[in-house]
């Protein structure tokens, strides 16, 4: 899995140009900014000037509506940026749009689907445990969500990926699932942040872990993302986020988004509430409180 993250300098030069081709390549399939990715940019800190280096290195999907100025100003965008979407200048072709639009689309129907089979047989394996109930087990402190990505998980550590042996969530009692992508600029702002706040808190908090949860469109992105963002954490495999399109949606709509359950798979803090998006800085906060809390209840406990 690991075979591009080993290259070393003495690689000769016909493969470093390989290499490369496939950097500019992954990042030449990044899909042109729509309205709502420009929002969710400013909305995530992004300065105007940094939206719009974006807009021209992939180009806006859309013209912009009256309503969506409004918004943008609210934002915080800057009258350069407002007077870069209006010129048309970044609008990308008619063919490209629908393409992207299809795209986007058939991912979508494709999630639905999964969604709408995995419904079918909960129900299914529902009704069956309830006409034979099995034999009584012992209690799991991995349930519903946890559940169902435990034997789907890897290892990154300092760039590289590692198979997971199915106990990494053993004693964990708080998990935030991280929902991001390389091709998302808001997503390459915040991961440093989430990397350094992962590498305070986790030996003070060993109950504590990240999976990462990848909205990349091809396995080289979510490796080349682990990779140079050195993820200490955990991420679900590449090759397996197919199988968990329930653990995908709960992500929202937009990425970078954070949300934490307990060791019940119980939801404890989450980037949105309802639609209203809150932002993985929000979940952080959250984060520090639920420590603080616990610290404090320790040191009574011990006097």
């Amino acid at each position: 899995m690991a075979h591009l993250l080993l290259l070393r300098p003495t690689v000769p030069r016909l493969s470093l140009l390989f290499v490369a081709a496939l950097v500019v390549t992954a990042a030449a399939a990044s899909p042109p900014l729509s309205n709502k990715d420009i929002g969710l940019m400013l909305r995530s800190g992004y300065g105007s000037d940094a939206v719009l280096a974006e807009i021209t290195a992939r180009g806006a999907l859309e013209a912009l509506d009256p309503a969506t100025k409004n918004s943008l100003l609210n934002f915080g965008a800057n009258p350069q940026l407002i007077a870069a979407l209006e010129s048309g200048r970044y609008a990308v072709s008619a063919s490209m749009a629908n393409q992207t639009r299809q795209h986007e689309a058939e991912i979508a129907a494709r999630r639905a689907a999964q969604i709408e089979q995995d419904q079918k047989f909960s129900s299914l394996r529902q009704a069956q445990l309830k006409a034979n109930p099995p034999n009584a087990a012992p209690p799991s402190s991995e349930t519903l969500l946890l559940a169902t990505v435990r034997q789907k998980l890897v290892r990154c550590h300092e760039g590289t990926v590692m198979r997971g042996n199915g106990s990494e969530l053993e004693g964990k009692k708080f998990v935030a699932f991280y929902y991001s992508a390389h091709w998302c600029a808001p997503c390459r702002k915040f991961t440093p942040q989430l990397v350094q706040y992962y590498n305070l808190v986790a030996p003070a908090h060993p109950e504590f872990e990240i999976i990462f949860v990848s909205s990349d469109r091809n396995h080289f992105g979510w490796e080349t993302y682990i990779n140079e963002t050195k993820m200490p954490w955990l991420a679900i495999d590449y090759d397996q986020l197919a199988d968990v399109p329930g653990v995908i949606k709960l992500g929202g709509d937009g990425i970078p988004s954070l949300l934490v359950v307990d060791q019940n798979s119980h939801l404890v803090a989450s980037s949105y509430d309802g639609d209203k998006y809150l932002g993985p800085q929000h979940v952080l906060a959250e984060l520090d409180k639920i420590f603080a809390t616990n610290a404090a209840a320790q040191v009574a406990q011990s006097n």
